[in-house]
């Protein structure tokens, strides 16, 4: 499992994420976005699942990107606009 943030223009991305995951019972943690990434709404979605998963979750017009743990930093895979 690979570590993933989620970065949304608007808290309504979050909350939208949030009950897709919660409906299919996946884990996952709402947090602060990391001082060294910028998003619009300041709260992101931290999930862990393998590789190529991760873009079952990106809602259309709300996520704005996915970030990777990658050695011990995030790097971008993916943005979208608004």
């Amino acid at each position: 499992m690979t570590a993933h943030l989620f970065l949304f223009h608007s808290t309504v991305g979050v909350v939208r994420t949030r009950k897709a995951l919660q409906a299919a019972d996946i884990p996952f943690q709402v947090q602060d976005i990391p001082r060294q990434l910028r998003s619009g709404c300041g709260l992101c979605i931290l999930l862990h699942c393998p590789l190529g998963e991760e873009t079952r979750w990106v809602i259309p017009g709300q996520t704005a990107a996915i970030y990777r743990h990658d050695d011990d930093e995030w790097r971008c895979v993916s943005t979208w606009p608004a």
